[in-house]
Parts: structure tokens; sequence; C-alpha cells
């Protein structure tokens, strides 16, 4: 019964996330209605998945609370309390950024996508088509609808430090969140006679007094001493109330609307629809606020090359300390990093390493073929197995790896299928193929696990995914899932996705190092809407009004309103249109931007006040900047070109948007 999903769910959550937990009290607490922790740690290490570009030192829980009512489970809601969170981070350490660190979360992070795609492969084969309604967006929704939850005292802390500018805390704080059912717009969709409250799940998201600051440190404060560092920021964030000054963002609040249909029938209903409402916000930055944006933007940039190259690079303190051959180890560190660069390109289309790939993929195959052979069978899987898949999962590539194990699958099914013959050709033989009844519930525990990410279906001790009739029936028993019949499947509208964001006015303020102002600016109106097909996607923004004012005489530079339209309804300053087509990879995305009338004065007090702003901006260079720089000390004219040209053509930018098999792509080369 879906129960079972709920307490498997919890069970994996808890027992993944948080520290000193035992598997069979935890279990005992569940199925006793209620769970209770005070002052509990966080697992650090299972965040690994996410490859953030720093470590987490920290993280505290004051009070966990979880009530179950399982008499009247479905009705009554799940009611998750959770108190005084507070998690510190800090930049890496050297060491961190060495080859067996990076491999470790290179290969969470792999193992993540890869249950990613093993859960969707999972869900069609279920549902048994691929525009249906699927059995994880179903899962998604139903536990969405069962779910109340109430955080309060939130305070996430990140410390920088810079030799010459001192040490910064970047935090973020808020006072409480609440999810809970929208009770007006459920009771709207249950009085509906064409919906049912089974088809759409309702609910709103408050988050009070959110706010963002950046906190210069007192030079006795010892950045290396986490622990009283981070006592005293803890014991702040019990007082959020307490009013600071040092305010990036302003406290606001935050309300989310969000509405799941999990419905088979879309009728052009999007199947996630979120809103998201922000009260006014009060913007106030400084010079040196800014300046530790810039340091951190730019260390984050450093950071995604330490992750590419970081293994290769000599240590910290044998460079700055200069020590003998020095020089020969940076020229040793970037020959290392330029050869990985030329063998990940080889690797798919050099003869060279076809023989490997062959031979990875031999071994794969039949690893990940005896794995499931054993597990249907109920029986356990070796150590040695698993390690040489492990392995193997750090060696290929997750495309190769995904290809081997649909191979794998499909070999696993001819058998099956030609073992069933046989079968029947032999009436008197036994069969084989049976699961054993120690298998039990086994794809129970493989999705309750997975839908929680960070490689949870790794722990395929007794189900891997492959699914059967008998599974498959008992997959519908155990979840309530009925998907939709294949005759009505083709009435089904493409799936259809909204989110939009709402701010009705931000209040920007620019002051200098020493307190006076320099631009003062009022937005009103800012939106944005993004809409998203199987086959397209569309982002809309605009904004109705804009001001900026000279804080010197409160005189208006620039002032751009809304125009008055027929309709009534105005034409916004500004409003962009970008719209990509899934269709065709590799055509670029079209966007259309409109501008209305607005006036503008010259000031010549204000101006030099925006010279001096684009002075910070410009005399501050990221990374790439100074690769390029450095290129400068060349005395011949026609070696700086070069260097420089071969700079951009090896580092092309390229974002993509991708849904499904085939991203949207919306390619850009920055010079």
């Amino acid at each position: 019964m879906f129960e079972g999903v709920v307490s498997q769910v919890l069970a994996g959550l808890l027992g993944r996330y948080v520290k000193g937990i035992q598997k069979e009290q935890l279990k005992i607490g569940i199925w006793n209605e209620e769970i209770n922790l005070e002052n509990v740690e966080l697992i650090l290490e299972a965040f690994d998945y996410l490859q953030l570009p720093f470590a987490l030192k920290t993280g505290r829980i004051g009070k966990l609370s979880i009530k179950i009512p399982w008499k009247k489970l479905g009705w009554d809601p799940i009611i998750i309390v959770i108190e005084d969170v507070f998690v510190c981070a800090y930049p890496r350490e050297d060491s961190e950024w060495g080859s067996e660190s990076l491999g470790k979360r290179e290969l969470a992070g792999k193992l993540a996508k890869l249950n990613a795609i093993e859960l969707a492969k999972f869900s069609r084969r279920v549902t048994d088509n691929q525009t249906g309604q699927s059995l994880l967006s179903y899962m998604s929704a139903k536990i969405l609808d069962n779910i109340q939850v109430s955080i309060q005292n939130v305070h996430i802390i990140y410390v920088e430090s810079h030799n010459d500018q001192g040490s910064f805390i970047f935090g973020l704080v808020f006072n409480s969140l609440s999810m809970q059912t929208d009770t007006q717009k459920q009771s709207f969709a249950m009085s509906l006679m064409a919906r049912s409250r089974q088809d759409e799940v309702n609910k709103k998201i408050n988050i009070s007094n959110v706010g963002i600051y950046c906190q210069q440190l007192e030079e006795q404060q010892n950045l290396n001493d986490v622990g009283a560092l981070t006592d005293a920021q803890s014991n702040f964030s019990l007082g959020l109330a307490h009013p600071r000054d040092d305010y990036l963002i302003n406290p606001f609040c935050v309300t989310v609307s969000v509405l799941a249909n999990n419905s088979g029938k879309r009728d052009g209903v999007p199947q996630y629809d979120m809103t998201a409402e922000l009260t006014a916000l009060v913007l106030s930055i400084d010079e040196i606020q800014l300046q530790q944006i810039l340091n951190l933007c730019d260390h984050f940039t450093i950071c995604a090359l330490r992750t590419k190259y970081g293994r290769y690079r000599p240590p910290e303190s044998f460079l700055s300390k200069r020590h003998k051959g020095w020089q020969i180890m940076w020229w040793q560190y970037a020959k290392d990093s330029i050869m990985a660069d030329v063998k990940r390109r080889l690797k798919k289309t050099s003869w060279r390493f076809l023989g490997k790939r062959l031979e990875y993929r031999r071994k794969y195959v039949n690893l990940y073929r005896t794995k499931l052979e054993l597990l249907q069978k109920g029986q356990l899987v070796s150590k040695d197995i698993l390690q040489k898949l492990e392995t193997l999962d750090k060696e290929c590539d997750i495309d190769d790896i995904v290809s081997y194990r649909t191979i794998a699958e499909q070999r696993l099914q001819d058998l099956s299928v030609k073992s069933t013959k046989d079968n029947f050709s032999s009436p008197g033989s036994p069969r084989t193929d049976e699961p054993s009844a120690g298998a039990g519930r086994g794809w129970l525990n493989w999705l309750s696990l997975g839908m929680l990410g960070a490689g949870g279906t790794a722990d395929t001790s007794s189900f891997a995914g492959v699914v059967s009739e008998d599974i498959i029936k008992d997959i519908y028993e155990g979840t309530e899932f009925h998907p939709v019949s294949s005759a009505e499947n083709h009435l089904t509208k493409e799936n259809y996705y909204s989110l939009r964001l709402s701010i009705p006015q931000i209040l920007t303020t620019v002051t200098s190092r020493f307190g006076m102002k320099l631009i003062d600016g009022m937005f009103t109106g800012l939106g944005t809407e993004y809409k998203i097909w199987d086959d397209s996607a569309t982002i809309l923004a605009w904004l109705d009004s804009l001001e900026i004012t000279n804080p010197l005489n409160k005189n208006k530079v620039l002032l751009a309103e809304k125009c008055s339209t027929g309709d009534g309804l105005g034409a916004p300053v500004i409003s962009i249109q970008v719209d990509f087509l899934k269709s065709n990879e590799n055509s670029e995305a079209s966007t259309r931007v409109v501008v209305q009338e607005f006036n503008v004065i010259y000031e010549p007090e204000l101006f030099f006040n925006l010279l001096h702003i684009y002075d910070l901006f410009s005399s501050f260079q990221f990374q790439h900047d100074r690769v390029l720089s450095s290129l400068n000390r060349f005395d011949n004219f026609g070696t700086r070109l070069l260097s420089k040209l071969e700079v951009h053509v090896c580092e092309p930018k390229e974002t993509s948007l991708g849904f499904k098999d085939s991203p949207f792509r919306h390619k850009a080369t920055i010079i």
C-alpha cells in the first residue's frame, strides 16, 4: 500500500542525511506515528553528489519532528516540523581538489544522474507509453498532497577570506517556511465535476523575512576556528528579528502557489503550475560589498576550472614558497591538463581508444546482466561484482553506461522470453523465472530511495529497475496508480509546465565606502514567466516602469512609465520574449525586445557617480581577463594576437536548456 512508500521515503531520507540514526529504531519510530529528534547533525558527505564549489563544514538542526497519521493517511497530512537550522560553508581546502576527493564527488554526481535516467526509464516502462501520465509525476503529486511542512529559523552562511581585504560572511536567513494545502483552490477544484481531489493538488508555500547579507569579520575573530565562528553565527540565527545594517536585500516575504495536475488528460492545463509573488524588495550595496561579490563570482569561476584540472595541480604550499623546481611543476601542471583535454576528446573518436571502449562494453554488459539475473532470483550480488561495476562507472561516460545497461537489459529480456517458450514447450518442466518470495517488494525500496536523488537507487540490494508483468501489477496495487489507457492516450495533449514570478517593486541604493549615496533606483511591476512544452519553450519578462534618481538633489534623471493602450492594461516599458524550438537542435533561440519611450536628464554629479560605479566593474579582472592580460607580456605583436585568438577559440561558451532526450540550445561565444 501507499503507507509502504511513505515509510520507505522517510526512512531513506532521514537515514541518508541525518547523523547517528539507527535504521531499526527509525522504522519503529515511523510506525509509532511520531519521530522527535533534537540537536541532530547533518551527514555532510551525503551532499557530495551536488558537486558544490565550496565545502560544507557544519550542518545542524535544533529540532526535527514528524507526525504520520497512519489511521487517516490520505485524509490527514503528514506533518514535518524543522526548527533552528544552521549550515556553514567554507572554500575548499587545497587537499579537497586532489584526485581522490574530486573522484569521489564526480562519481557521486554521475550516479545521481544515472539514477535520474533509470527512474525515468522505469516510469516509462511501468506506464507503457511516452506521453501518458508518468508514475514519478503521480508519486510526486501524491506525496505533495499528503505532506505539510513547517521550517523555522534558518541561517546559512558562507565564509570567504582575502588576505588583502579581510574575511567576509555571506548569509541567508529567514524566519519561517510553511507548506500547506491551499484550501480555497482545493475546494474549488473539488467542486468541479470534471476533476476530483486525486486529479489536482494545490499547495501554498509561505516564506517570511528572507534576507541576504554581507558582513565583514572583525580582526580578532579567528577564521580557522570553525566551532567558535559557527556557534556565534548560530546564536545570532536564533534571533533573526534583530535588525542589522549589512543587508544586501532587506527581509522580504515570498508566497508560492503550486498546482500539480496528475490527471492523464491535460486539456491545456499545465502539469505543474508554479506562481511566486514577492513583497517589495529593498536592495542596498556599497563599494566594499560589491567588490566582495565580484571576488566571490571569480572564485566560483576558478573552482569550476579546479574541478576539471585540480587533480593535476601542484600543492599550494609548494608553489607559494617557490621551492626549487617550482617552474617545472607549473609546466607539468599545464601539460597534464592539456593532455587530459586531448584524451577526453579522442576517447570517442580515435581508433586508439576503440579497443578499450569495446572491452569496457563487454565487461559492463556481462557484469550488469549477471547482477540483474541475481536480483531477479532474489540472490545477493557479490561485492566483487559491485566493485567492478563501480570501477567501470568511474571510467565510462554516462551515455556509454546507459547504452551498456540497455543492452544488458535487452539480452536478459530475450533470455527470459526464450526461457518462457521453452517452459511452455515442456509442460512437465518446472518454471525457473518466478521471483523468490524473499525478494518481496524490492521495487518499493528502490523507487523510494531513488526519488530522494543523491544516488539513492545505487542501493539495489533487491531490485534494479527490471520490470515484469507481476511487478507492474504490484506497483499499481502498492501505489494506487492507474495510468491512462492507450485508447485515451492519443487524446492527451503534450506536457505543459508553467512558472511565474512577480515583484511589485524593487528599491535599489548604491553607496560609496564612506556611506555617501551614489544612485537611487526604483523598478515597478517586474515579472517573468516560463512556459515549457515537449517541443518548445517560451520565456517572457517585463518591467512596467523605471525611475533613476540623483540622491543629492532628488531629481529624476531617468523616467520611464507604463504606456497607455486601448485595452486599458497598458504596455510595459521593457518587454522581452525568448522562444526555444526543440525540433531543430542547432537552431538558436529567437529573441524579441520592445522598449517604450523614456526621458533622460543629464546631471554632471550623477554622471560622475555612474562613472565611479563603472570603474569598480572595469577595474576588476575575472580569471579569463587575467589570462588575456598575461599574454600582453609577449613582445611580439603576432605572438600576442595568435595567443589571444587561441584562448577565444578554445573557450566557447554554450548554454543549453534540456528536456527529456533532446535539449534546447542557445549558443553564444563570449569574447
